[in-house]
């Protein structure tokens, strides 16, 4: 009897996303008796809110209609489908959206004053041909500044919004200075689509890159609407106020980049690029130890221009190294690496090609070893054996370089299956890295000279 009266074994349970599951027991009049979300048991009438029930909403103790505006906003599955670093770098993307979208109706509206919109005497012909002209060479732009991508854009974006409040004060330059300022805007455009798209990557968790890019889309729609409200405000104050809207844009863009700046610093990427790569390595060689991506991601400059002096390119064609059979038998010889290097020191240049066979892990293996390379000529304390071939460079003729090459690969043998490990614990994904690596691959013999190619 005691054991009637006692807690029932549940029959079955269920959970929402990354949230508590909650138990399901049989009632004595057969119906099911699901425990209540947060709570111990308890009969619940109510569905659980989600896909197939109602609005996206995750159960909990918000009421419909708040779960509901936040399906519109956040991911299916929110926060257990998206990366740790989604949330404060969402608000603070917001924050530099809204920033943005103030100082791009200021800088608009000084724009069509300047086309003559309000002047009577303004050639409506004029002013589309102007507005032809800018939008142009935006499309230009576009083409020809796919390749521009970082920090810098959103700084880019700036610049050109102050350009087109500018423009006015001007007439006699009006059309170029706003030519410039859209062909600005649209090397923004193509920055913002490349980064955003590798950011969707790294948010989305659970295969689930469409819903984040929707939701991502979703937000700034509704950063963008609060903003065109607030405009509608503040462009009757400083219509009159030349001074008083510059002094408007001039805080809204303190706002847009420290904004910006917040947003970059709340990501936590967990993938390697050369940048991160160099502050992973330069720390394992002087202490032994690897940075877990959260310090290395506070440690890497938001600038560009602030990486190692070593040039380093890889998947370069073979033909751009090579034009004898002895210099394809230095590189070959001595390692079974999928990979060939090759090091100048006098222009502290590494170039690598790269076989069809080479996979994610050794693209990573062929950064590290040309990122040694180029620490062998900075100064800062290194391991035994790399410390002895610093000495050797520093004092031995150029032409000896693939030398060196040849004995960091035996250096590598040992070090880089440590250094791998130690990735790996530290939470980095070693399976896929963010190194630019060009397509040419190639193919050789392990022994040139026993054949004459």
């Amino acid at each position: 009897m005691a054991e009637r009266d006692g807690p029932a074994a549940p029959l079955c349970s269920e959970r929402f996303g990354s949230r508590a599951a909650r138990g399901c027991c049989g009632a004595a009049d057969g119906r099911l008796r699901w425990e209540a979300w947060g709570a111990l048991s308890g009969d619940v009438t109510a569905k659980p809110e989600g896909r197939h029930r109602g609005a996206a909403g995750a159960p909990g103790p918000a009421s419909p209609l708040a779960s509901r505006l936040l399906a519109v906003v956040l991911p299916q599955g929110f926060p257990g489908s998206v990366s740790p670093d989604y949330l404060p770098y969402q608000l603070w993307d917001s924050v530099q959206a809204f920033a943005s979208s103030l100082s791009g109706s200021l800088a608009t509206h000084a724009v069509l004053l300047g086309i003559g919109v309000g002047d009577a005497h303004a050639s409506v012909s004029a002013a589309t041909a102007t507005w032809l002209v800018k939008d142009s060479t935006g499309m230009l732009g576009r083409i020809v500044f796919a390749w521009w991508k970082g920090l810098f854009a959103d700084f880019l974006n700036d610049v050109a919004m102050f350009l087109e409040i500018m423009a006015p004060m001007y007439p006699s330059g009006f059309t170029v200075i706003i030519c410039i300022s859209n062909l600005a805007k649209c090397i923004v455009s193509v920055a913002g689509g490349a980064t955003r798209a590798a950011l969707t990557m790294h948010q989305a968790r659970r295969n689930n890159m469409a819903d984040v890019s929707a939701k991502d889309s979703s937000q700034e729609t509704l950063v963008n609407l609060a903003g065109l409200l607030i405009s509608l405000l503040l462009l009757p104050l400083v219509s009159d106020c030349p001074s008083f809207n510059l002094g408007c844009f001039f805080l809204l863009t303190a706002l847009h980049i420290y904004a910006n700046y917040r947003a970059v610093r709340a990501l936590v990427i967990e993938t390697l690029n050369e940048g991160r790569l160099w502050l992973v390595l330069k720390h394992f060689l002087q202490r032994g130890e690897v940075l877990d991506p959260t310090s290395a991601n506070q440690m890497e400059p938001l600038w560009t221009g602030f990486w190692p002096s070593l040039s380093l390119s890889l998947g370069v064609p073979l033909h751009r190294l090579i034009s004898r059979v002895s210099e394809l038998q230095q590189l070959v010889d001595g390692h079974q690496e999928p990979y060939l290097l090759h090091w100048d020191q006098l222009q502290n240049q590494v170039q690598v090609v790269l076989s069809h066979m080479a996979g994610p892990e050794t693209i990573l293996r062929a950064a590290t070893h040309g990122l040694v390379l180029g620490a062998l000529q900075e100064e800062g304390p290194l391991p035994a054996e790399l410390e002895e071939l610093r000495h050797r460079v520093q004092a031995g003729p150029e032409k000896q370089s693939w030398v060196i090459v040849k004995e960091t690969h035996q250096v590598l043998d040992k070090l880089f299956p440590k250094f791998l490990k130690g990735l790996q614990d530290a939470g980095w994904k070693t399976e896929k890295h963010q190194m630019e690596v060009d397509e040419w691959r190639a193919t050789w013999l392990p022994s040139p000279e026993k054949k004459v190619l």
